[in-house]
């Protein structure tokens, strides 16, 4: 029997099945609605604090760690498969912000509370047909067309967002930000900071002066966290090979590998293994 393709979990899984200050990989695109309290959290190579009436987004495979959560935290996390959103046949695609809402990769957005308070009640009512609180005829048909409207609903109010943002946006804030979505969806295969340039046709110097000064990172230390957030989720969640994973990411054999993550980590892939264990 295939999984459900949307799941909703409060903030009691958070309080109870997330370990702070552990790394993380959700597998499924995945939305946190955070309703009240405070936390803090990174996701990829970004610190992002959690505050009332916030939304906080996430692609899958993003590596995040958890920090710390307020007493009073409440919370929802809503995880669904892709495959759910093609099936829906919605006019998705033509809203500008649905590609950023499945590719969005900076600090969480700060909603206007009518606006959470509307997300926040079809989340719930989402929440109540999934664990069959309301019994209905057609639960599969109610699902899909309660998760369109959510998504409109959502889509709608990150649009506002975005045309918010955009005016506050330098072109160096918008250089960095396609640079880090440009890492994110080739780390594996593409460590030179010249393919990253060129993707935005500009020269390594300025790629690399400009990301400095907005993250106060050098590139090539943005590409390296991308490198070894990856590469501890494999070692500390699967059992494969250390040659498998050095050839995953594509280094040139398991000895460059290890020296990689022996010089960002301190310690060898045996031994962070042995420890995450």
């Amino acid at each position: 029997m295939q999984s459900s393709p949307l799941k909703i979990f409060t903030e009691h899984f958070i309080q109870t099945q997330l370990q702070l200050e552990k790394l993380y990989q959700q597998h499924h695109p995945a939305i946190l609605f955070v309703k009240k309290g405070k936390g803090q959290m990174s996701m990829q190579i970004n610190e992002i604090k959690l505050s009332e009436n916030s939304v906080v987004l996430a692609e899958s495979k993003t590596a995040f760690t958890i920090h710390s959560i307020s007493e009073d935290f409440e919370a929802r996390a809503l995880i669904y498969r892709n495959d759910f959103i093609e099936k829906l046949g919605l006019k998705l695609n033509k809203l500008k912000v649905f590609k950023h809402f499945k590719t969005h990769i900076k600090e969480s957005a700060h909603l206007p509370a009518d606006e959470f308070n509307l997300l926040w009640t079809q989340i719930d009512l989402l929440r109540d047909v999934l664990h069959n609180k309301i019994l209905l005829n057609y639960n599969d048909d109610v699902l899909e067309h309660l998760f369109s409207a959510f998504i409109y609903t959502l889509s709608s109010s990150l649009l506002k967002q975005e045309k918010l943002n955009k005016n506050k946006m330098t072109r160096q804030e918008d250089i960095t930000f396609e640079f880090i979505k440009n890492v994110f969806e080739n780390f594996k295969t593409e460590r030179s900071l010249q393919f990253y340039a060129d993707k935005q046709q500009l020269t390594i110097r300025h790629l690399s002066s400009v990301v400095k000064s907005v993250t106060k990172r050098t590139g090539n230390q943005i590409i390296s966290e991308f490198v070894m957030n990856e590469a501890k989720i494999l070692l500390s969640t699967t059992n494969e090979a250390i040659y498998k994973i050095a050839t995953d990411l594509n280094f040139s054999d398991p000895y460059s590998f290890s020296h990689f993550f022996k010089k960002h980590s301190k310690m060898s892939p045996i031994q962070y293994r042995a420890q995450s264990t």
